[in-house]
């Protein structure tokens, strides 16, 4: 008895490939605009907190500013790449 090839089978057109690696590169952008808009957020509340360290206010005023504008520079710049990617295709 011959023993049969143990390789698992893969599409042999190139079409299949390239749609498996458009699927990759893309989940891998996605991930990265969410970390990106998670480091602005964290950057833009750590800033706060230390402004109102400072300050000495009871009220955490800083922090609540920049946090609010973290979450809106980090909206921007994910909708940002959104058009942008929608522009190329």
């Amino acid at each position: 008895m011959a023993a049969k090839d143990q390789t698992p089978n893969r599409p042999k057109n190139k079409k299949g490939n390239s749609q498996s690696r458009s699927g990759i590169n893309d989940y891998l952008k996605y991930a990265g605009m969410g970390f990106q808009m998670l480091a602005i957020i964290a950057i833009f509340t750590w800033a706060g907190v230390k402004l109102d360290e400072r300050s000495g206010n009871e009220n955490s005023i800083y922090t609540a500013i920049l946090s609010v504008l973290g979450v809106i520079i980090g909206i921007y710049t994910a909708l940002r790449e959104f058009i942008h990617k929608k522009d190329d295709s």
